[in-house]
């Protein structure tokens, strides 16, 4: 089931603890892609995992996609089972998974 969309005080709070500008991140839960469109554009690159293919296939109907898809893939992919070098991301993101 879809998240409702962020409200202003969880971006706030999220740009408050980490700044994604130029960074190459790592998403992991990315689920609807809620939290990835709106921090993406800041990125340099912006890889988002989850491993149900419904939430991915909704995370690709957002209206940014478009507009963002050179730098942004979303995949389907388990974070317990990575394929990138150590040094590949500079920033893993990890929310909402473990509830």
């Amino acid at each position: 089931m879809p998240l409702a969309t962020p409200s202003d005080l969880e971006l706030k709070t999220i740009r408050s603890l980490v700044g994604f500008s130029g960074c190459r991140v790592l998403e992991i839960g990315a689920g609807d892609g809620r939290l990835s469109w709106p921090f993406a554009p800041e990125a340099a690159q912006w890889i988002a995992l989850d491993p149900d293919a419904d939430e991915i296939a909704a995370a690709r109907t957002e209206k940014e996609r478009d507009r963002e898809k050179e730098k942004v893939r979303l995949a389907i992919g388990d974070g317990r089972a990575l394929c990138f070098p150590a040094s590949h991301f500079d920033i893993a993101f990890f929310t909402w998974s473990l509830c």
